[in-house]
């Protein structure tokens, strides 16, 4: 397996399953670590051999991305002449992607970038947070239910007598009623 091959599993196995930021900067870190272990003398062919399997390295990637592995994101969109991304004006590659819709992309060093900030994204839109959102409506009904119950439980036995006191007050005093 040569370089592109590499880059290009790589980047296609990571594609949908992490935000194309963090595609971005992975593809672009395996890169810039293959030109730089290639400027010290190694052979492509050593380097490969070190960094093994793509797929590896790439499920790795999605199980420390929160949010990833559940195929939450667009497929990752390349730009270039054929191969995973084009090269740039400094030489590496460029990569572009988009985001789902209706989620901003990232910017500023993108997606735990260490110059962009700590900045990460918990997608609410999946079915296990829609159902934890409805049974905290349930559980939030069903306390003010309890304690409204428990407030007519102690003052509805006690209406008898409230009546009733009420009542000797207002003949006492002769008023017209007992709050007066």
């Amino acid at each position: 397996m040569d370089r592109e091959e590499f880059l290009q599993e790589l980047g296609s196995t990571l594609s949908g399953e992490v935000p194309p930021a963090v595609v971005r900067d992975n593809l672009r870190y395996y890169e810039d670590y293959i030109r730089t272990e290639m400027g010290k003398g190694r052979t492509e062919k050593e380097i490969m051999d070190e960094l093994g399997s793509p797929r590896l390295i790439a499920r790795t990637i999605i199980d420390a991305t929160p949010g990833a592995g559940d195929g939450a994101y667009e497929e990752y969109q390349p730009g270039g002449r054929g191969h995973f991304g084009g090269r740039d004006s400094d030489g590496g590659y460029s990569y572009a992607g988009n985001v789902r819709r209706g989620q901003a992309e990232e910017t500023g060093g993108g997606y735990g970038s260490q110059t962009g900030g700590n900045f990460r994204y918990y997608d609410l839109n999946k079915w296990y947070w829609k159902l934890l959102g409805i049974l905290a409506v349930i559980g939030i009904v069903m306390l003010v239910l309890m304690v409204v119950g428990g407030i007519l439980s102690i003052v509805i036995p006690m209406l008898p007598v409230i009546i009733l006191v009420a009542f000797v007050m207002w003949l006492v005093k002769g008023r017209p009623g007992p709050w007066q």
